[in-house]
């Protein structure tokens, strides 16, 4: 990040620190925390909060297009659209204080690099990060970084997304490529379904499992707790916050949620399109999200939630570590596939 923005942002959440501290002195944020079922600070650490965004490739197993993925490196209009939708969606998450890490696959930095050269550039001038994704591509992930570095991005140490059977065989290819590759998110499972792994915490992965701590693992896990984007999600991941843990916590998106208006000019399939008054119209899309943030703000300004990178959620992680409890046991699993979670939670999804 750059480190005007770095400096801005610390003068920021220093005169916010301020101003809370001074409310809480008045007695003012703890009745305006209550109005909204938050109560104000407490003892525990907070809910490190991620926005993740991911790409998938839209080419694999010799199939162009992949379905219902966009053509990102082969439809220029596309391309702009999506680009644009998510510049948009980076300013509102940056008016929040909200951090994107954006996954990036190589068919999207490809477009970048054909359509949309300044995209990369655009969004780490915000504050957010550009990270490698490769969960069930047919390009593993040094070469996606490599791909995000010719679209003129910055890649993070993140290895952003990958199958959980892969995962052990994915630690020794890191190996050939550190430090490169520091920090791991997103094991999960093909198509998302039942049983992925919703820990809220951080820790070292044994090359014997996993899923268990190893003080001197080389690489560091972030869980992302139910990815589920709802409020209720949010408040059950800040009541089971652990003393003893760095806790962290991710709301997901992807691009195609923001579709273009029906009738756009060179935009020919219409499942990259939507009415302008539904809910996938990206307009109406950025401002549910608006909306969405608007509500986590009560649990940011009572200490609950702060928002952080992935880079900096590990930074935080080796700073603590030493002090960590480690003693979790078996993780826990989802009871249902990433889709039916958010759906049941109301989350708006074709």
């Amino acid at each position: 990040m750059d480190t005007r923005i770095k400096r801005e942002m610390r003068q920021r959440q220093t005169l916010l620190a301020v101003i809370i501290s001074t409310l809480v002195a008045l007695g003012t944020v703890q009745a305006a925390s209550s109005s909204n079922g938050v109560q104000a600070d407490d003892d525990l650490p907070p809910l490190y909060l991620t926005i993740v965004i991911h790409t998938e490739e839209d080419m694999s197993r010799d199939t162009i297009p992949k379905p219902r993925i966009p053509d990102y490196d082969g439809d220029e209009v596309l391309m702009h659209h999506f680009a644009a939708a998510m510049r948009a969606f980076a300013r509102m998450a940056r008016e929040h204080g909200a951090v994107i890490n954006f996954g990036s696959d190589w068919t999207f930095s490809r477009g970048v690099a054909l359509y949309e050269p300044g995209f990369y550039a655009d969004l780490e001038a915000m504050g957010h990060e550009i990270d490698a994704h490769a969960h069930e591509s047919s390009v593993l992930y040094h070469d996606v970084q490599e791909e995000i570095i010719l679209a003129g991005g910055h890649p993070t140490r993140v290895a952003s997304g990958m199958n959980e059977q892969d995962i052990q065989d994915r630690l020794d290819d890191f190996d050939a490529y550190y430090p490169d590759f520091q920090i791991l998110w997103g094991v999960a499972l093909p198509g998302h379904v039942a049983g992925e792994c919703t820990a809220t915490w951080a820790w070292r992965p044994s090359r014997l499992d996993w899923t268990q701590h190893d003080p001197d693992g080389r690489y560091i896990y972030i869980g992302h707790g139910e990815l589920v984007n709802s409020l209720d999600a949010i408040r059950r991941a800040t009541a089971d916050r652990h003393p003893d843990r760095v806790n962290t916590y991710a709301v997901f998106v992807s691009p195609r949620e923001f579709k273009a208006a029906e009738g756009t000019p060179g935009i020919e399939d219409d499942q990259w399109t939507a009415s302008t008054d539904s809910v996938h119209f990206w307009s109406n899309r950025t401002q549910m999200w608006d909306d969405f943030l608007t509500e986590i703000d009560a649990f940011v300004q009572a200490g609950h939630v702060q928002y952080a990178s992935l880079s900096d959620v590990a930074d935080i992680f080796v700073t603590r570590e030493d002090r960590l409890d480690f003693g979790f046991g078996e993780i826990p699993r989802s009871d249902a596939s990433m889709r039916t979670r958010n759906l049941r939670s109301g989350y708006p999804l074709e």
